[in-house]
């Protein structure tokens, strides 16, 4: 087990850093299963956390290059995401990921999306209760740890998707639109 802590330019702030910042105490092992070698999941990136087993799940995003109407079976989404066949986006699991397109990825989900959305929405594989303070580059081996935040303020437009079920079970934190 190679356990490290490493740092590295997270790029523009996500949170805003005053008294209202509430984390967790003691920390968790993000579970960062499906996601490649090389990874950065960001700050403020929606997790699932375990208090009493001491874990996190990172919630995967994208966002879309095209926009979806609610009969859609396929779903464009820019490079760079994490999603993976047997993963679920607005609770419809993901058949088939085409990637041999340069500008996107297609996203094949077993039934209708249900839902319109405009390009650049963020869609996601689940909900969290928490989102995470420090970003992670992910490293195959590593053992990788995460704090989990709970309250304070998050500017919302610099951060992946954020389910509603994630925002009610945030109800201290507050999801800012400045930019």
């Amino acid at each position: 087990m190679n356990t490290q802590r490493e740092t590295y330019n997270a790029g523009v702030p996500v949170f805003h850093h005053d008294k209202s910042l509430q984390v967790l105490t003691g920390g968790f092992t993000l579970d960062v299963s499906g996601f490649p070698n090389g990874a950065i999941i960001g700050s403020g990136n929606a997790i699932m956390v375990d208090e009493d087993a001491r874990t996190a799940i990172a919630v995967k995003s994208a966002v879309l290059s095209k926009a979806v109407i609610a009969t859609d079976t396929e779903v464009e989404v820019a490079k760079g995401h994490a999603l993976a066949v047997g993963d679920e986006i607005g609770g419809k699991e993901i058949t088939e990921i085409d990637k041999s397109l340069t500008t996107h990825d297609v996203i094949t989900v077993a039934e209708a999306y249900g839902v319109a959305l405009p390009i650049g929405s963020k869609i996601g594989s689940g909900d969290g209760n928490a989102l995470l303070y420090n970003p992670v580059e992910v490293k195959t081996g590593n053992v990788h740890f995460a704090t989990a935040v709970v309250g304070g303020l998050v500017y919302a437009r610099r951060i992946g998707y954020i389910s509603e079920a994630t925002k009610a079970n945030l109800p201290n934190v507050i999801f800012s639109q400045t930019k």
